[in-house]
């Protein structure tokens, strides 16, 4: 029987992230869709939508992406063809074997640290990585955000065993996997190379070179992948944008009002702004609200709002840290594991935006499964003073608690969520798009810019020759982003503002945009929906003359 509980979490873990994974989440996101369309460039012309051969960083529409998920795409694309599943499936995948990977660090450090029954400790670490309902919705879409739960519990594993070559490996590919992984794995494999340092002086150095050099080499090309544009999406977002007007502003204040412009310069400026916005950014991903109660601000990765990214027990077997941090046998690797954990969310904090998010904050999964099971091992060295029938009715109890609140959060997130995520997720961008595929033939196509980057929806649907596409994006002469230039095209499709006293009187074109750029009586060729039955989007087919005065 023991045999098959190992196989059986993998089994569960795979398929709460690949079960209808092509319709939940509902919609398809640009990032999504751009992802996939660079995986199926590449595979064909070997270079990215952009033109560029085998980046280190993908322009994508003027926010350079990390290249790893596109690059992880290229299989599927070849083996499904360029669609949802193929294009969510890697993640899947990830997801899944994030859940063995962390089965084999907990037992590797826990039969390093001596304790007893180090494969049960794995199986729990194992089985809550599974079921957890962030890291599950986050595999379920092409979120890059998703690899470093991989990807760093992966490289901390192979390091402890020594495998140090791979380890490096494993440690530079992160660099590439996501913005926050930019911050976090440097400070990852310098704690590990500090707490290892007298075991590492042990080794032949010559046996140290190649990790090192393989190391070196991924920094190189980290730091060409900024040079070239990587470094333009962190500029944009980080919280010290508008930090001197806004200091500047609350100083004029204090000073209207009499205060000294000395003090009132002490008390408002730049770096008193900067500090606050991290410090209240930061917080957040260690608020009740959530974690537990309220979870992610938005809906664009796949979460939904009002579910906690934590169970109401993932809280419960953390307290059991409190012993596990004196308990002299696991104090140092507790240690190690809450700096892991404290330095996760930094990258979200230094982020501008909505807040509580969860794909920028994600680098704390699974560490926090991994504190977990050190809760429960605490909390067994508490429980052991009590009778064994009150642990064994208590278990019991905790069990039905765990299985509740584990079908609860599913059933909201695989019935209620398209009606709460469609819009956010854009459900009905690349369903219009290949509608347009099959019904534009001797059509022109107008498509709202307000779509959000719609070329990429058509390029996908349409399955768009790469090396066209390329040409095309030359033309487009992007400064910054796709979406700020006021009309491109792409063949017979063009992308703009609507305007509507223009754009009807145009023979044989098909208008797309949101229902409220259209006027009242105007009669839509096709309507698209959200799953809620409100309209998500409308086309016009300017050929059938029966619209509305736009006066």
């Amino acid at each position: 029987m023991k045999r098959f509980i190992l196989p059986a979490i993998l089994l569960l873990g795979f398929l709460l992230r690949v079960l209808w994974i092509d319709k939940v989440p509902v919609g398809f996101t640009p990032d999504e869709a751009s992802f996939g369309y660079d995986a199926y460039s590449i595979l064909h012309t070997g270079r990215d939508q952009w033109g560029n051969f085998l980046p280190t960083t993908l322009k994508s529409f003027g926010d350079y992406k990390s290249p790893l998920y596109a690059y992880l795409t290229i299989p599927s694309v070849a083996i499904f063809g360029l669609n949802v599943f193929a294009v969510r499936i890697p993640n899947a995948i990830v997801g899944a074997l994030a859940v063995y990977v962390v089965y084999l660090l907990i037992k590797e450090v826990f039969t390093s640290l001596g304790i007893k029954g180090s494969w049960r400790y794995a199986i729990m670490g194992a089985f809550l990585v599974s079921i957890n309902s962030w890291t599950v919705m986050m595999s379920r879409g092409a979120f890059e955000a998703n690899l470093v739960t991989l990807f760093i519990p992966l490289g901390i594993y192979l390091f402890l065993k020594k495998k140090y070559n791979l380890s490096a490996l494993v440690f530079g590919l992160t660099l590439f996997t996501y913005h926050s992984a930019k911050l976090i794995t440097p400070i990852v494999v310098f704690g590990l190379v500090a707490i290892f340092w007298r075991q590492l002086q042990r080794i032949d150095i010559r046996k140290l070179m190649f990790p090192l050099l393989i190391l070196l080499l991924f920094i190189a090309m980290f730091a060409y992948s900024q040079v070239v544009g990587g470094a333009g999406r962190i500029n944009e977002r980080i919280i010290f944008q508008g930090a001197l007007e806004e200091g500047a502003k609350a100083k004029i204040e204090l000073i209207q009002k009499g205060t000294n412009p000395t003090f009132a310069k002490l008390l408002h400026n730049k770096y008193q702004v900067v500090a606050q916005r991290f410090v209240t950014n930061y917080l957040q991903y260690f608020s009740f609200r959530f974690l537990f109660t309220r979870g992610a601000a938005e809906t664009t990765y796949g979460m939904i709002p009002g579910v906690g990214v934590l169970y109401i027990f993932e809280g419960i077997l953390l307290l059991g840290l409190i012993p596990a941090v004196f308990d002299k046998r696991t104090r140092k690797i507790v240690l190690i594991f809450l700096v892991w954990l404290f330095v996760a969310p930094i990258p979200a904090a230094l982020a501008t935006g909505v807040g509580f998010s969860a794909n920028r904050a994600e680098a704390m999964v699974p560490v926090l499964q991994i504190l977990e099971v050190f809760g429960v091992y605490g909390l067994g060295v508490l429980l052991s003073r009590f009778d064994k029938k009150v642990i064994s009715l208590a278990s019991f109890v905790f069990a039905l608690f765990v299985i509740f609140q584990i079908q609860h959060v599913f059933r909201v997130y695989f019935t209620s969520s398209p009606l709460v995520a469609a819009p956010g997720m854009l459900s009905g961008n690349i369903e219009v798009a290949a509608w347009l595929y099959q019904n534009s033939d001797g059509k022109n196509v107008i498509i709202s810019r307000k779509l959000s980057e719609p070329q990429i929806y058509v390029a996908f649907a349409n399955k768009w020759d790469p090396g066209n596409y390329q040409n095309a994006t030359r033309d487009w002469k992007v400064e910054t982003w796709v979406d700020q230039i006021p009309v491109y095209s792409l063949g017979k499709y063009t992308f703009k503002n609507i305007d509507l006293k223009t754009d009807i009187k145009i023979p044989n074109t098909l208008v797309v945009g949101l229902p409220e750029e259209f006027l009242p009586g105007q009669t839509p060729v096709k309507i698209f929906y959200f799953p809620d039955g409100r309209k998500s989007i409308e086309v016009l087919d300017t050929s059938l003359k029966q619209y509305a005065s736009t006066n």
